[in-house]
């Protein structure tokens, strides 16, 4: 008898465990599993926000339960290196891992940010988000600013620690503190749609927090400095730090060490190898969406095993959860083909969204992952996948069939988003990552861009020793 393909999945956050837990529930009779991760347990990050407000988050999950519920083989280490052509994983220490399918999910690393800033990227910086908050009770912070810099497109974490700033102060008898909240967005959490931005300024308005439209630039003498000059007053300032890509050695790269992926996470040149959640070059970096694709990948590589019949391509649905310090608010988008714009001769469908006091999917939680989801929230994990993560909401079209340009579309939006706030450094990785979704090429008027927009970038040359 033949000996079972052996799929090896790296990494140990959403994107990993999702892809495991996919593959276990698709093709775990057919294959042998092994996990690749780093440290012994699965950090809930987006839950982290909570941390520094004296709320808990769930517990660590041991990878090694998540693996003896896949029946997965674990190994501790990290992915340095792959040799695609000998289906081989290199790891940290040297080790070879064989494979016959790979999967990278190793995510993506914290940037360096504003000089003087205080990142929060997880569970690590909870301590100096509580320092600034203690140190705005005892009266030596007047002023905190919580600003979104270039680079960054999933915002609402910065939300959430603004809100919960203000009623953490508040319950502290230091409500004076004068707290603005600093991005580029046309609107708030834009990319949830109209009804989510009203909702969002209102809650703004009603917590004493200012908005301001800018990039941050820099710190000085107490104050966030403005691309354009502006100052704010800061005594502290709070931001979400840009990513960088893994750079896994072996494996195609964007300038930025991210992954390019078509929209069924197939890393170009290396055949067996895909790649899903934060370390693909997709513009936005969100647990949701990395657990998606995740999907996509398993659920591939289950239609090549013969499991499925068909895998249906990464069609991006924005879910988030925004903590306020009350009610939670749940934010639901996709794009839609109603009140799409004509853009060229050509139809852009936009991004239709919802937001509730009521759980708009089930299990509710801040990381909506088809298997991660309902896995962290049973105290019976054995049960997993009979009743997987389910939209509630009364509009949600989960019998749309999925459309492969969904994701093109939202790497388009992003683009045009990115350089309307003038970041356009961002926006041209936009439109690399939908390149690559698209197989290599863009629409003209996005190609035109696209070349316009690193014209812009480009250093001026020099003349006799110095700029133009």
């Amino acid at each position: 008898m033949a000996e079972r393909p052996k799929i090896v999945v790296a990494g140990g956050g959403v994107a990993a465990l999702e892809a495991l837990l996919a593959l276990h529930e698709l093709v775990g009779h057919r294959v042998r599993l092994e996990l690749l991760a780093p440290g012994t347990h699965f950090l809930n990050r987006p839950a982290a926000v909570a941390e520094p407000f004296g709320l808990g988050g769930p517990a660590p999950a041991p990878f090694a339960h998540v693996a003896a519920h896949c029946r997965a083989a674990l190994h501790s280490g990290t992915l340095a290196k792959v040799r695609p052509a000998d289906r081989i994983a290199i790891t940290g220490d040297g080790s070879e891992l064989p494979y016959d399918a790979l999967v990278v999910a190793v995510g993506a690393r914290a940037a360096d940010t504003i000089p003087g800033a205080l990142p929060f990227a997880g569970p690590q910086d909870v301590p100096s988000i509580q320092a600034a908050l203690d140190a705005a009770e005892s009266g030596d912070v007047k002023a905190i600013a919580f600003a979104v810099p270039a680079g960054v497109a999933w915002t609402l974490p910065l939300y959430e620690l603004a809100i919960m700033t203000a009623v953490e102060l508040r319950s502290r008898g230091a409500g004076d503190v004068k707290l603005t909240l600093v991005t580029s967005e046309n609107k708030p959490l834009w990319l949830f749609g109209e009804e989510a931005s009203a909702e969002l300024s209102r809650l703004l308005h009603e917590r004493g927090i200012d908005l301001v439209h800018g990039l941050p630039a820099a710190i000085a003498s107490g104050q966030l400095v403005l691309d354009r000059g502006e100052r704010i007053p800061a005594d502290r300032t709070i931001v979400l730090p840009p990513t960088q890509g893994p750079w896994i050695a072996g494996l195609s790269h964007d300038d930025h060490g991210f992954i390019p992926v078509d929209a069924h996470g197939r890393v170009s040149g290396a055949p067996g190898v895909f790649a899903a959640g934060d370390a693909t070059s997709f513009p936005i970096k969100q647990g949701g969406l990395a657990s998606q694709q995740a999907d996509v990948v398993a659920t591939t590589l289950a239609a090549e095993l013969g499991a499925v019949d068909a895998a249906p391509p990464f069609r991006p649905v924005l879910r988030g959860l925004l903590l306020t310090g009350g009610a939670p608010l749940y934010l639901r988008a996709e794009l839609t083909a109603k009140g799409t714009v004509r853009r060229t001769g050509h139809a852009r469908p936009a991004l239709r969204g919802e937001v509730s006091t009521r759980a708009l999917w089930w299990p509710p939680g801040k990381v909506a992952g088809r298997y991660l989801a309902p896995y962290m929230a049973t105290a019976r994990p054995v049960a997993l996948g009979r009743e997987p993560l389910v939209d509630r909401a009364a509009t949600a079209s989960a019998e749309t069939p999925a459309d492969a340009a969904d994701a093109l579309e939202l790497a388009l939006l992003m683009a045009d988003e990115d350089a309307r706030a003038g970041d356009l450094a961002q926006a041209v990785h936009a439109l690399d990552a939908a390149a690559a979704l698209a197989g290599g090429v863009l629409p003209a008027d996005a190609a035109g861009k696209r070349e316009a927009w690193r014209a812009a970038l480009a250093p001026a040359p020099m003349v006799g020793g110095a700029a133009r």
